[in-house]
C-alpha cells in the first residue's frame, strides 16, 4: 500500500485503528544518515510490548496498583520512503491479542460550535462525553492540551460520577534517582509545571452532569491555536477534534474583478493566466463570501507542504482583488494515474451545490475496474462563472498526465459549466446526469406528480425504455398530450437538451454505462454530516483525506481478491474461462450474466452475405427484437442495442450470434484494457521518477542560466524552442495513442 507521506500513512491507520477498535502509538523511527530526514515509521497497537518492572524500593508508602495496559500485542504497520518519494507499507500484522471492539460510532466534532463560549461553574452537560468533548474545544482555542486526572465511580453501578481534566502540564514530573551510574540516561525535558488549571464535572440526580470546580489560570504560556487533532476515545464512541483557528468569511468583500493567480504551475515551463476579458465575472454569481486572507495562507502553506513531499502533488489557485482564496484546484498522484486509466469517462460532482451552506467543494470523479469511484482532481469553486470554470478545466487538464480530453464529461444542468466545456472540450461528448434532471423533475412538476400517480413510471420508462429516436419521440409526445404539457416551458427545456441525458441520443457514445446499474459509493452523506460553509480549511482536508484512504483501501482489498481467488463458471464454456483469467472479478460477473442470458434468444438470418444480419430475440420481447451485423472477414461484429460502445462490455445479442457462427474465444478487440486485472499497469513510478528528474536538471538549468543578463537571454530563448518540441512530441504521442 502506498501513501503521499508519512503523515498520510499515519492518518490511515488512525482511522483504522477508530473504526477497528484500538489505539495506536509510535514506536519505532528511523533516520537518513543523508540528511537525517525520517525514512521508517513503525505504527503499532498501544498494547504493544511489556511493562518493564521496576524494582520495589519500600519507603513505607502505599502504593496504588496500577492496571497493566500493555499485553505483548504484536500488530503494526511499518511504512518506509522509496527513492520515488512515496511511502510503502513494508511490514504489516492485523491480528491482536486482545479483544478489540469497534466504537460504535465515529463523530467528528468541529470546534468552531463553541467558539464563543467560555466555562464557568454551574454549566450544565447531557454526559460526560459532551463535558469532554467541550473542554477539548476550548483548551484547543485557548492553546493548552488536557488528559483526564481523576475519575470517580458509583458503588452501585460502576457507572462514572465524576471526571477532572486538567493541563498536561499539571503536577511534577517525579525525580527518578540513577541507581546504576554506568548507565547513561537520556536527559528529558520536564513536561509537568504545577499547574492548576482544571475542569470537573459531578453527575447530579436528574442525570445532568454540571461542573464543580473550575480554574481557568495557568502557570506558564498558552500556545497560539494549536492545528493537532485530539483522538479522545470512550467506550462507546471516537470523537475526532480539530482545531486550526477561526473562520470568518463573512469578512471577504465580493470581487468586482477578478484576477486569477495561478500558484506553482502544475505543469509546463510557464502558464500564463487568460486575459482579463475571459476572466471578467459577473458579481451576481459570486458566492456571498470568499475565503479569508489567513485560511487561504494556511491552504498555501499545506499544499506546499504536499507539494515538497511529492514533486508530483499538483495545485492552483485564483484570487480575488483582495488576495482572498476565490478557487482552488489539486489533484495528487494517485489522481494522475487514476485518470491515466480510467479518464474515459469523468464525471464533475457538484452536489454540494444543493445545499448552500456545504463548502462548496467539486470533485472529478470516475470508476474504476471494480466499478468502485476514483476521484481525478478537487476543486473549491466559490465563483460559479463560465470564466471559472475554463480556469478549473484548464488547470485539470494540465494536471492529469498526457492532458488527454475524455471521451465523455457528465456534469449537473448549469448552462456556465456548459459553455466552458464547449471552449475547453470540443471533441468531448458533453452528457447531462439523468438523475439530476429527474430529481429537477421532481421539483419543477410537482403539481403534477402529485395528482397523477402514473406520470413519474410513465414518464421514466419513457427516458429509460426507448429502444430508437422514434419511439422515444412518439412516447414523449403521448405524454405531452395525455397530460395537456405542450407549453410547458420546464418541458420544452428539458427536450431541447435530449441528446445530452436521454440514453438512445447516447448510445454512440462511451459512458460505461453499466456504472448506472451498480452505481458507485457518494460522499453527499459525508459532507452533509460533516461539512458545512463555517468549517476550517484545513480541517476539512484532513477529514476528507481520511475518507478517501477508505476508498483506496477497497480498492487494494478488491485488487488482492481478484488477483488470489478465482470466479464460479455456470456453465463450463471456453469463453468463460478465458475471460475469466483477463477481467475483474465484478465485470466477469456482469460479462457472465451476459453470457448465460444469452442461451434463453432466438436468432434468425435476415440478410446472407459476407456481411450478415441476424434478428435476435426471446419470447417474451418479440415484439422489441436486436439486430446484429457480422463481418465474417474482420470477425467485427455490431448491434443495434450499442452496449458494447457504451459499457465496453459485449451484449447477450452479440454473445449469442457468436455461438451460431461458432466463435468460442471472445475477440482481443472486445476486451477494453480499463475492465481487465491489468488496467493499472504502465504509469505512475516510472513517470514520478523522470518528473524528480527533470525537476533537478531544470534546477540546475535554472542556477546557470540567470548568472548575467545575456546569458539568462540565451538560456530563455532555448528553453521556449525546448518546451515548444516538447508540447509538439506530446501532442503527437496523444494523437496517436487514444485511451
Amino acid at each position: 500500500m502506498e501513501f503521499e507521506s508519512e503523515e498520510s500513512a499515519k492518518s490511515f491507520y488512525m482511522a483504522y485503528a477508530s473504526r477497528v477498535g484500538f489505539s495506536v502509538r509510535i514506536s519505532k523511527s528511523r533516520r537518513s544518515r543523508n540528511d537525517e530526514s525520517i525514512i521508517m515509521r513503525r505504527f503499532v497497537c498501544s498494547k504493544e510490548g511489556f511493562h518493564m518492572k521496576k524494582g520495589n524500593f519500600d519507603d513505607g508508602k502505599k502504593k496504588r496498583k496500577r492496571a497493566t495496559i500493555r499485553e505483548g500485542c504484536n500488530a503494526m504497520i511499518e511504512v518506509i520512503q522509496k527513492y520515488y518519494g512515496r511511502w510503502v507499507v513494508s511490514k504489516l500484522v492485523k491480528e491482536h491479542n486482545h479483544l478489540v471492539e469497534a466504537p460504535s460510532r465515529v463523530r467528528y466534532i468541529a470546534p468552531e460550535e463553541y467558539a464563543g463560549i467560555e466555562p464557568f461553574l454551574g454549566m450544565e452537560f447531557h454526559s460526560h462525553e459532551a463535558a469532554q468533548t467541550f473542554y477539548y474545544a476550548y483548551a484547543s482555542r485557548v492553546g493548552f492540551d488536557v488528559r483526564i486526572r481523576l475519575s470517580r465511580r458509583s458503588t452501585r453501578d460502576d457507572s462514572f460520577v465524576m471526571r477532572r481534566f486538567v493541563c498536561t502540564k499539571e503536577g511534577f514530573t517525579p525525580f527518578e534517582e540513577s541507581y546504576d551510574e554506568s548507565k547513561k540516561k537520556r536527559s528529558r525535558t520536564p513536561t509537568r509545571e504545577g499547574c492548576k488549571a482544571m475542569f470537573e464535572v459531578i453527575k447530579k440526580d436528574y442525570d445532568k452532569w454540571v461542573v464543580s470546580k473550575l480554574v481557568t489560570e495557568h502557570t506558564h504560556d498558552l500556545a497560539v491555536a494549536p492545528s493537532k487533532v485530539h483522538y479522545i476515545q470512550s467506550q462507546s464512541e471516537v470523537v475526532v477534534l480539530a482545531k486550526s483557528g477561526t473562520v470568518n468569511r463573512d469578512k471577504s468583500a465580493t470581487p468586482a474583478n477578478l484576477k486569477p493567480q495561478l500558484v506553482e504551475p502544475v505543469t509546463g515551463f510557464s502558464n500564463p493566466p487568460p486575459n482579463d476579458q475571459d476572466l471578467r465575472t459577473d458579481t451576481k454569481e459570486v458566492r456571498q463570501y470568499a475565503f479569508g486572507v489567513e485560511e487561504s495562507q494556511g491552504f498555501l502553506e499545506y499544499f506546499k507542504r504536499m507539494q515538497s513531499e511529492n514533486p508530483t502533488f499538483s495545485y492552483a489557485f485564483q484570487l480575488d482583488k483582495n488576495n482572498c482564496l476565490l478557487n482552488v484546484f489539486w489533484a495528487d498522484a494517485k489522481a494522475k494515474m487514476a485518470y491515466y486509466c480510467f479518464g474515459d469517462v469523468v464525471t464533475l460532482d457538484m452536489s454540494y451545490r444543493r445545499n448552500k451552506n456545504m463548502i462548496p467543494f467539486a470533485m472529478f470523479t470516475g470508476v474504476n475496474h471494480h466499478l468502485q469511484s476514483v476521484i481525478f482532481g478537487c476543486a473549491l469553486m466559490t465563483d460559479e462563472t463560465e470564466a471559472s470554470y475554463v480556469w478549473l478545466f484548464e488547470n485539470w487538464l494540465l494536471a492529469m498526465c498526457g492532458g488527454r480530453p475524455p471521451v465523455s464529461l457528465i456534469t449537473d444542468q448549469q448552462e456556465a459549466i456548459g459553455a466552458a466545456i464547449a471552449k475547453m472540450f470540443p471533441e468531448t461528448r458533453h452528457c447531462i446526469c439523468k438523475r439530476h434532471i429527474l430529481n429537477k423533475c421532481k421539483e419543477k412538476l410537482s403539481n403534477l406528480y402529485a395528482v397523477h400517480a402514473t406520470f413519474e413510471e410513465e414518464f421514466e420508462k419513457c427516458v429509460d425504455n426507448s429502444e430508437t429516436v422514434e419511439i422515444f419521440e412518439a412516447s414523449w409526445k403521448s405524454i405531452l398530450d395525455k397530460y395537456d404539457m405542450g407549453e410547458n416551458s420546464w418541458l420544452q427545456f428539458l427536450y431541447s437538451l435530449r441528446q445530452k441525458w436521454v440514453p438512445v441520443y447516447l448510445k454512440d457514445t462511451f459512458t460505461a454505462e453499466i456504472s448506472v446499474v451498480h452505481r458507485p459509493e457518494s460522499l453527499n452523506k459525508f459532507f452533509e454530516k460533516y461539512f458545512n460553509s463555517k468549517t476550517n480549511l484545513l480541517v476539512f482536508i484532513s477529514l476528507f483525506e481520511q475518507a478517501m484512504a477508505g476508498w483506496y483501501e477497497r480498492e487494494a482489498l478488491e485488487d488482492l481478491a481478484t488477483q488470489y481467488t478465482r470466479p464460479l463458471l455456470k456453465t463450463p464454456s471456453n469463453m468463460l474461462k478465458q475471460v475469466a483469467e483477463i477481467y475483474t472479478r465484478t465485470i466477469f460477473d456482469i460479462f457472465q450474466e451476459e453470457f448465460v442470458e444469452s442461451l434463453g434468444y432466438y436468432v434468425d438470418k435476415i440478410e446472407d452475405a459476407m456481411v450478415s444480419k441476424y434478428r435476435v430475440t426471446r419470447d417474451e420481447d418479440a415484439h422489441a427484437p436486436c439486430t446484429v451485423s457480422y463481418d465474417f472477414s474482420e470477425k467485427r461484429t455490431s448491434c443495434s442495442c450499442c452496449k458494447f460502445e457504451t459499457s465496453g462490455i459485449l451484449c447477450r445479442h452479440i454473445l449469442r450470434v457468436f455461438l451460431t457462427v461458432d466463435v468460442r474465444v471472445l475477440p482481443e478487440y472486445y476486451i477494453l484494457k480499463r475492465w481487465t486485472r491489468d488496467a493499472k499497469s504502465g504509469f505512475v513510478l516510472d513517470e514520478s521518477v523522470r518528473y524528480n528528474e527533470l525537476c533537478r536538471d531544470a534546477m540546475k538549468y535554472a542556477r546557470e542560466g540567470s548568472t548575467s543578463g545575456e546569458v539568462y537571454n540565451v538560456a530563455k530563448e532555448a528553453l521556449q524552442m525546448a518546451f515548444a518540441e516538447v508540447m509538439a512530441a506530446k501532442k503527437d504521442i496523444i494523437n496517436r495513442c487514444p485511451i
